[in-house]
Order: C-alpha cells, then structure tokens, then sequence
C-alpha cells in the first residue's frame, strides 16, 4: 500500500536480498525496477546511476545501507539503523511512514516560501516608500514589526493538519 502513495514517481526496489525474497515487488505495479543481491557498493553505483536523471531518495532499514543513503538525495532510515548517515530517521520503523516524510518536506517548502513572500513584501514596498519619504519611517517600523510578527506566528502554525490519519 506504501507504493501506491508513489504512483507519479519512478520506485525502485534496491535490495541485498535474494531473488526469491523480492518478487512480490515485480509484480507490483508502481515498483519500475527490482536489484535483488545488491551489495552495499553497487547499491551506491545504483544510487548515482539514477541520480542522473533526478532526484532520489533512498529507504533503508540496515547499517549496510548507510553508504546508499549518504549518496541519496535524501536517506530515510528506519528505526534508527544507519542513522548516521541518513537525513531523516524513522524511529517506528515502518515504511508506512515514508508518505508522511514527503508530506511534512512539502509542507515545510510551501512555509518557507509563504514567509519568504511575506519578507519580501515589506522590503519590497514599506522600505522603498520609506526611502522616498512616502511613509513616515514610524510607519515603516511598524511594518517591519508587523511583518516580522506575521513570519513568527505563520511559522509556529502545525505544518500538517492533526486530523490526517
């Protein structure tokens, strides 16, 4: 179920284990590719290969995993295996949870760029005003104040909504 939530990006699954452990994920529909018996460098060489064509992210839940998830554009861990060398950990250790890593990334980008916009609009028009002498320099204070107080409050919001299951 994990893999539907990927249904627009390219998954792949990048394994040490053996073949016969990972073919329910060929017949998975949103898995593109299966390496079964990948040692933890031809991991890394399968890393970089696809980092060629675009962003990747990395899943793995063993510390022979640390040297993938270190090429990765992003590493997830699970349950603290490899946490060193990953970005995010997952301390549940359930792949159920890698949707919510993106969610809370998507979120946090789209905050980022709300504030950035609200910073702009206060050099972009009260400090110009000021400058010419339009706005009292009072005036301006206080919109900075104001606009600097929107950025605080805007940044202490949840990011994602606490009645998502």
């Amino acid at each position: 179920q994990v893999l539907d939530t990927f249904a627009d990006q390219q998954v792949v699954v990048l394994t040490g284990d053996q073949e016969a452990d990972v073919e329910r994920f060929r017949e998975h529909p949103a898995v593109e590719h299966v390496f079964a018996g990948v040692p933890p460098d031809g991991k890394v060489a399968t890393i970089q290969k696809f980092a060629a064509s675009g962003t990747t992210a990395m899943v793995g839940d063993g510390t022979n995993d640390a040297p993938a998830l270190g090429a990765a554009d992003v590493g997830i861990a699970i349950a603290g295996n490899a946490a060193e060398a990953a970005d995010v950990v997952l301390l549940e250790g359930s792949l159920s949870d890698v949707p919510s890593v993106f969610e809370l990334a998507s979120a946090a980008r789209r905050r980022i760029r709300e504030n950035v916009g609200w910073a702009l609009c206060y050099n972009g028009i009260a400090i110009p005003l000021a400058a010419v002498g339009v706005l009292n320099p009072l005036f301006a204070a206080l919109a900075m104040a104001a606009s600097s107080l929107l950025v605080v409050s805007n940044s202490r919001r949840p990011l994602l909504s606490t009645t998502q299951e």
